[in-house]
């Protein structure tokens, strides 16, 4: 899907001196006010991805730490003790 996108982008990048020139310095941005013309759908196209990368950021973190646990469960990661230990703080259970 990324290289349709870039393949897409390459495309529609129109003035290539003043996109690796951007005041702002990300010229992906400079790439989509080039194609719309319009700061609104400039921050629209920017935040969805944003966006998106903010909710499954969540999931990512959620089955990276499981793995780790498991891993270090089994004695496959260095400081295993560390990352294998859980502590149930003030719920009360042993």
């Amino acid at each position: 899907m990324l290289f349709a996108f870039v393949i897409c982008l390459l495309f529609t990048i129109g003035n290539v001196e003043q996109v690796t020139n951007t005041p702002t310095g990300l010229p992906l941005i400079e790439v989509y006010y080039q194609a719309t013309n319009s700061m609104p759908a400039t921050n629209f196209l920017v935040l969805m991805p944003a966006l998106i990368l903010l909710f499954t950021l969540f999931n990512v973190f959620a089955s990276v730490s499981r793995l780790i646990w498991v891993f270090s469960r089994d004695k496959g990661l260095p400081f295993s003790n560390f990352f294998s230990t859980v502590s149930y703080g003030k719920i009360g259970l042993q």
